[in-house]
């Protein structure tokens, strides 16, 4: 979606200023003619066939832009539609638990957690935890992790002794081994959608204040609920 926004916004930007430049060309072209025919000599008047040639060229540039005009209200229509249906699709899963592969979670009230998945057991362990502009907000180091499915808490201090905003915030696990090789490392994220939203004019589903586009969501399922009898 963005980049057919970006695409429609810079050609209509470009039609725009092509129509200006030919309405004002023509009007310089048609003071010409009328001045060149104003002072023209009776007995030796000038040929028309070059202004005529020019009308037609007019014509035919004027016949362009407004196609391409025509074309761009098209992918309009045609992006408006796409964001619906996506938006329409969308609602179906709201009040549904959804999952996802990116390393995203919500800090709130000073809680945040991550599922990651460690490929083996590693010796050496950095965390770096992003905000949603792109800076690191809070680093932390371990000496050794186990391998598997395991998760990581974050308690919202950054690293200035500061306590981070309630967000949507993003993990990135580095672990080595012994002998100083990489080891893989997965993530996953679960909740409840709560609603749709646009985000740099793509369509997303936000599990509190989390966005998480369509195209990355792994699973959908009925949220699991307590038996109030049980």
């Amino acid at each position: 979606m963005p980049e057919i926004t970006s695409s429609y916004q810079a050609q209509n930007s470009a039609a725009s200023k092509a129509q200006t430049n030919l309405a004002s060309n023509f009007d310089d072209f048609l003071t010409l003619l009328t001045t060149q025919l104003t002072n023209q000599d009776p007995l030796n008047p000038t040929d028309s066939t070059e202004f005529t040639n020019q009308l037609v060229n007019f014509t035919s540039v004027e016949q362009a832009i407004a196609t391409n005009q025509n074309l761009e209200s098209l992918v309009e229509l045609t992006q408006m539609s796409q964001q619906n249906a996506l938006s329409a699709s969308m609602i179906n899963y709201l009040g549904k638990s959804v999952r996802t592969n990116l390393n995203v979670s919500a800090l709130n009230g000073g809680e945040a957690t991550w599922n990651i998945d460690l490929g083996s057991s590693a010796a050496n362990v950095k965390y770096d935890i992003y905000n949603q502009n792109g800076s690191i907000v809070y680093s932390e180091t371990k000496d050794a992790a186990t391998a598997g499915a395991q998760q990581y808490s974050w308690d919202g201090t950054t690293n200035s002794g500061a306590d981070a905003a309630d967000g949507a915030y993003y993990l990135v696990v580095t672990a080595e081994t012994e002998g100083g090789n990489d080891i893989n490392v997965g993530y996953s994220f679960e909740g409840i959608a709560t609603s749709i939203d646009t985000v740099n004019g793509e369509t997303v589903l936000k599990v509190g204040d989390v966005p998480i586009g369509l195209g990355y969501i792994t699973s959908v399922t009925q949220p699991q609920t307590t038996d109030p009898s049980a």
